[in-house]
């Protein structure tokens, strides 16, 4: 993986947390909003992409899930690389090094890869559905929701690069975590 792989995989996730941290200042806005009894926050004279003419209550509810689905989907692929994500199994740490390898490889290869690979195709179309009819909100939130449902095929299409990355070190004899770090 290298060691620019590495910081593009750092860069990405600075870039996730800072997400979840626009969405405490949502949140904080949008009580701020309730308790004024405020239902719009600016109106605007003309039409913006993705909150239309005004910014409202309804509109900061959608941009906390637009900001949450970007941290998610966007951090999973990195997680993956950096080897920080969670194991739930309890062979893992009883296992070789060239155990523990084989079994990532088996949990890529076998439930992984196919997982995120069947589901790559109906991600796309419900993104292409949105799209094509022009899917808003109906409740004065955001236009353009297709913008937030692109994540979902993004966020795969990522983890299945990251897979492939992960499978090829593997194939070499080193996890991605120890090609990144040397």
């Amino acid at each position: 993986m290298g060691a620019w792989n590495r910081r593009w995989c750092e860069r990405i996730l600075g870039f996730c947390g800072l997400c979840l941290l626009a969405i405490a200042f949502v949140i904080g806005l949008g009580v701020v909003m309730h308790l004024l009894g405020l239902s719009r926050l600016i109106d605007f004279e003309r039409s913006y992409w993705l909150v239309g003419r005004a910014i409202t209550f309804n509109s900061l509810m959608g941009l906390q899930v637009l900001l949450f689905s970007m941290a998610i989907m966007l951090a999973l692929a990195p997680v993956l690389l950096l080897d920080r994500h969670v194991r739930v199994d309890v062979l893992h740490g009883r296992l070789s090094r060239r155990g523990q390898r084989w079994l990532e490889m088996v949990g890529h290869l076998g439930f992984a890869l196919p997982f995120f690979g069947f589901l790559l195709w109906p991600a796309w179309r419900f993104v292409e559905r949105a799209f094509l009819t022009g899917e808003r909100s109906t409740d004065g939130g955001l236009n353009d929701l297709y913008v937030i449902k692109a994540l979902l095929p993004l966020g795969i299409v990522m983890v299945l690069v990251a897979l492939l990355i992960a499978i090829t070190c593997l194939l070499r004899g080193r996890t991605p975590r120890e090609v990144a770090h040397g």
